[in-house]
């Protein structure tokens, strides 16, 4: 069974991401801010990182450059949650960085998700 691990400072969108996952069959695990996240990943090593952005204590952003410098977390893909993904362009170039424009449906989500553990199988 897969793990993903969801980031996400909104216990609602938490909640409904990680209900979707299960039904799909995905074990999920919570973080509320990308410190916890960052802690979360490195001692659970999850499959698969859903991340919002914007978050207080530690931006996704920060996050996901916290994990890709451990070597013990550094291949883990990320999917990033943000309603600005054209303005992060500059992350566009991380083969293992995928976007989800915020206001995405349950079903973009979970092909957004096959697609990303497939490819990094």
């Amino acid at each position: 069974m897969k793990t993903i691990l969801i980031v996400d400072d909104e216990p609602p969108t938490r909640k409904v991401i990680a209900a979707a996952l299960a039904k799909q069959g995905y074990k999920t695990l919570e973080a509320e801010d990308g410190l916890e996240g960052a802690r979360l990943a490195t001692e659970k090593l999850p499959n698969l990182i859903i991340s919002d952005v914007y978050m207080d204590n530690m931006n996704g952003f920060m996050m996901v450059e916290q994990l890709q410098s451990d070597p013990s977390t550094a291949r883990i893909p990320v999917i990033m949650m943000t309603s600005q993904a054209q303005g992060a362009g500059a992350w566009q170039a991380d083969a293992d960085v995928e976007y989800l424009d915020k206001g995405f449906s349950m079903a973009k989500l979970i092909e957004t998700v096959e697609k990303v553990l497939k490819r990094a199988k």
